[in-house]
């Protein structure tokens, strides 16, 4: 098992290295000058990239695609784990005094079974085992 979760924690690794690479190799493929964003009818043109610009864009991406491999998994340990093992643990709690409550409840009755099974063996004694014998 433990060879199992390694070669998919490898695997997940090397696709999220390469996704962010492809990511960063369209990004540098875009066309340099002329680039217009437009966002509620307002028009913006950015001017040409340079070699330190696209580096930090690869950078940002990768950044992001590290931060959403950790902070991901981490969110669903938290949001999904947490409350279950809360939800054990209430359980567990619930079941123990359940059963403290009826250990409580029955000792009355373990305690007149003890006295009677102590007088049963006081009243009837076993007969002693044949002495051993032996023959020529």
């Amino acid at each position: 098992m433990n060879r199992l979760l390694r070669l998919m924690l490898w695997t997940s690794l090397g696709a999220v290295i390469v996704a962010g690479l492809l990511a960063a190799l369209l990004i540098q493929h875009l066309p340099a000058d002329g680039i217009r964003v437009t966002i509620d009818d307002e028009t913006w043109t950015l001017p040409a990239l340079h070699a330190g610009h696209w580096l930090l864009a690869t950078l940002g991406l990768l950044l992001a695609a590290a931060l959403l491999v950790i902070v991901v998994p981490l969110a669903l340990l938290v949001g999904i784990g947490l409350p279950l093992v809360v939800a054990a643990l209430a359980v567990g709690v619930s079941l123990a005094l359940v059963l403290l409550a009826t250990g409580l409840a029955l000792s009355p009755l373990v305690l007149v079974g003890a006295i009677a099974w102590g007088l049963w063996r006081a009243l009837v004694r076993p007969a002693a085992p044949p002495a051993a014998t032996m023959h020529a």
